[in-house]
């Protein structure tokens, strides 16, 4: 955009952003919450998440014609944060250009607070920001700490972020507004747990970043990656199921299967622990095989069904549908009648090869949040005896690998939030926590399998 020599001109954050922002949109209507990551991309700086144990982000211009800017942001900080951490890289791509600019967490020099007061007034900017604040006044001419979180939440940044905007410049937050005030009163209301009381997701945001990361997102199943996601996924899906082991022993059982198969000391019909991960392993081999298949359906569930239980003394057992109705203990929803298994399952079908069909032509996002919806439904039809759980996430897995994303795993500490996740998309149609949480699985496991290449 060639904004840079402009942005020199202006030695006012404020000014600065609202003059790049009507640079950027032209004479379009701009959409809220603002995607800084799609602004990086769109000024050829190529950005990583990165895991910075000081740094909020870090700004490298390119070193001659033929090079490309680059921006590291932390992987560890909150969606709010790497958002206004994209923003305040954009601002010394813009202004400093011709060096590289660290950023400290808690940073409060001249350079660092200019690019701070870019990054808020870029996100946030101050006719739509006094819009906002405006709807929402009463007969005071001030607005509740509720009103805050929704207008933080209109414009994706931190409920802190957006109550020192407002009181500093729109004076509409009632009564003392020192900062060290403001942060207690902030810390007294709990912004996130208010949240997600209310159920309020970063769907939207995990969607603008992953979309922008799509490129650097490409799997493939490295023995790398086999060896690292088939250690914490063995370990974490057999805690989900209620299996007590750690993660020493199933990172020994994996090996020791890796190494000898069905001569592993614990392939042993007398413990079915054992047999189970066995058939967990065994079922990560296929997903893993290389080449991977060009083609999906939904029928291959009753291959990694009949693999999970491959182990186990009587074996057929596995791949075959359930023939009765069943309660789940425990769950929230129903499941499907026996006599209609196959009939949903087809409905499924169809919706799976049509997605994998257009996988490259729609964003990433949206073909997740379809493997999302796939996944719920499955576990609504339930079509097996035993092992649906393990199954359905599995077949997650099938179709991330074989549209080239990053696989996932679900740690025990967030069987919790999943299986809430699960229940509010049951009772509600509600697909948002959801979304959240797979979209977060993606990012922690691209960083699992890509640790040595992200310092």
């Amino acid at each position: 955009m060639q904004f840079g020599i402009e942005a020199n001109k202006y030695t006012d954050p404020e000014r600065t952003a609202a003059a790049y922002l009507v640079k950027y949109y032209r004479n379009q209507k701009i959409e809220y919450p603002i995607n800084p990551f799609q602004m990086l991309k769109d000024e050829g700086i190529l950005f990583s998440l990165v895991n910075f144990q000081k740094l909020e982000g870090v700004y490298i211009p390119a070193s001659s014609e033929d090079d490309v800017p680059v921006v590291g942001i932390n992987v560890d900080r909150p969606i709010t944060r790497q958002r206004f951490s994209a923003a305040h890289e954009l601002c010394h791509h813009l202004k400093d250009a011709d060096k590289q600019v660290s950023c400290p967490i808690g940073s409060k020099n001249a350079v660092e607070k200019f690019a701070e007061g870019f990054a808020a007034a870029l996100l946030m900017p101050i006719s739509e920001l006094r819009a906002q604040v405006n709807k929402r006044k009463n007969t005071s001419n001030t607005i509740s700490m509720d009103d805050v979180l929704e207008i933080a939440d209109f414009f994706g940044v931190s409920f802190q972020a957006c109550l020192f905007r407002i009181a500093y410049l729109i004076h509409a937050i009632p009564g003392n507004t020192e900062a060290s005030e403001l942060r207690k009163r902030a810390m007294k209301y709990g912004p996130d747990k208010e949240r997600k009381r209310r159920h309020m997701t970063y769907e939207r945001l995990y969607a603008d970043l992953i979309d922008c990361l799509r490129d650097q997102f490409a799997f493939k199943p490295t023995d790398h990656a086999r060896y690292v996601f088939q250690n914490e996924y063995i370990y974490n899906d057999s805690r989900m199921e209620g299996l007590d082991i750690t993660v020493e022993q199933a990172s020994e059982i994996v090996t020791d299967l890796r190494l000898n198969m069905q001569n592993s000391v614990f392939c042993n019909e007398e413990n079915e622990a054992y047999l189970s991960i066995a058939g967990h392993y065994d079922m990560y081999q296929e997903i893993f095989a290389e080449p991977v298949k060009e083609s999906l359906d939904v029928y291959y569930l009753f291959t990694l069904n009949k693999i999970l239980f491959s182990h186990y003394p009587h074996p057929e057992f596995g791949g075959s549908a359930r023939q009765n109705n069943t309660l789940v203990l425990g769950a929230k929803f129903e499941t499907v009648d026996y006599h209609e298994i196959f009939n949903e399952l087809a409905k499924v079908d169809a919706e799976v090869k049509d997605y994998f069909s257009k996988k490259n032509a729609i964003s990433m996002s949206d073909y997740v949040k379809h493997v999302v919806r796939t996944h719920h439904r499955i576990t609504m039809i339930h079509p097996f005896p035993e092992g649906n759980g393990r199954t359905s996430r599995a077949f997650m897995n099938v179709q991330f690998v074989r549209a080239g994303i990053t696989p996932i795993y679900i740690r025990v500490e967030d069987k919790k939030d999943y299986i809430q996740a699960l229940s509010r998309a049951d009772k509600c149609g509600d697909y948002g926590e959801l979304y959240e949480i797979v979209f977060r699985l993606i990012l922690r496991s691209y960083i699992d399998l890509n640790k040595q290449f992200l310092h």
